[in-house]
């Protein structure tokens, strides 16, 4: 990245590869690419080619996959970004990405407690979007950051999108995180993509989003349709086609549901 970050995504897939191609890439080269451990992404389907989004997508690959006769804009950007070009699946592919790894990146409680709040997001996210959803503690990240600050700032700032969650917890029933109005800030100043949601009675604690849609929550399952439905609404602007995805769905456990300190009890 232009600024000296270094992002490391731990995932199940070794690699991104993107696919360039006029046509759906054939079922025995993507069988032979999901046994390799490579996930592989493209432009989204059924979208107006757009070299902005094609590029933003390449930038979180470490090859170009070409199928003749692949699409000139795509091997256009793929020189422009000194990506690896091949014809076929390689012996050895790269692990790293130089670019900048696609990710959306959480602003919100870290706490034990809202533990399937953010997996309930995770999944919507990872579902509709086809990038990673990553919060600061997750363990399945890296960085070349040591300083929490510093690193939640080029965390926020190389983001493709963020989703800030306002939920009030316990230890501060009243009064609202500064540390949240801040990180919504510097995502507002970079100008990424952001999607608000909170469990609490309807209100809009900060004055300068007041401009800006919330989706409110009761249960963790209707924060993942609210946040699937944001994906869909903006899908140009945030996602990418993976051809070979894993299958992610989420289960809500009323038992391990968040019950903030502001909202009434649950009916059962």
């Amino acid at each position: 990245m232009s600024d000296g970050f270094t992002l490391g995504v731990i995932s199940d897939s070794r690699a991104d590869v993107y696919i360039a191609s006029t046509a759906p890439p054939p079922e025995s080269l993507l069988q032979r690419l999901d046994r390799s451990g490579v996930r592989v992404v493209g432009d989204l389907l059924g979208h107006e080619e757009d070299e902005k989004r094609m590029r933003r997508i390449m930038r979180g690959c470490v090859a170009v996959l070409a199928i003749p006769p692949a699409p000139e804009a795509a091997m256009r950007i793929a020189r422009e970004l000194r990506l690896a070009v091949y014809p076929d699946l390689p012996e050895e592919i790269p692990s790293t990405v130089d670019g900048s790894p696609e990710y959306a990146f959480f602003i919100g409680r870290l706490e034990r407690d809202f533990a399937q709040a953010r997996e309930a997001i995770r999944v919507a996210v990872e579902s509709e979007a086809g990038i990673p959803f990553l919060w600061a503690d997750d363990g399945r990240h890296w960085t070349n950051v040591p300083g929490v600050r510093e690193r939640t700032r080029l965390m926020i700032k190389h983001a493709t999108f963020l989703v800030a969650d306002l939920t009030l917890g316990p230890e501060s029933p009243e009064r609202e995180n500064p540390s949240r109005a801040h990180e919504i800030g510097m995502a507002i100043a970079y100008d990424r993509p952001l999607v608000l949601t909170s469990q609490e009675p309807r209100r809009y604690p900060y004055f300068s989003i007041g401009d800006l849609q919330m989706s409110f929550w009761e249960t963790e399952d209707e924060l993942e349709r609210h946040v699937r439905t944001w994906i869909q609404v903006v899908r140009p602007m945030v996602a990418r086609h993976v051809y070979n995805p894993r299958p992610l769905v989420f289960e809500f456990d009323r038992e391990r549901r968040f019950v903030g300190p502001n909202m009434a009890p649950f009916s059962e």
